[in-house]
């Protein structure tokens, strides 16, 4: 599976990737790169929580 990964320090791949840079390999191939510190992964922001679109309950009838 490819995911994205922010290369932390100067390393040389398919080219040279400087600090900051970004870096997509298999999961398995980078698991030892990423032991080390050299790639951090990049996660996916998670989706915002649904909102809950029904009316609140009363507490009383009266109000």
């Amino acid at each position: 599976m490819i995911q994205k990964y922010e290369v932390t320090r100067q390393v040389l791949f398919d080219r040279l990737y400087h600090a900051g840079e970004t870096y997509e390999g298999n999961a398995a191939e980078v698991s030892h790169l990423v032991a080390n510190g050299v790639l951090k992964p990049i996660r996916a922001k998670a989706d915002a929580a649904p909102k809950n679109k029904a009316e609140p309950k009363l507490k009383n009838k009266a109000g």
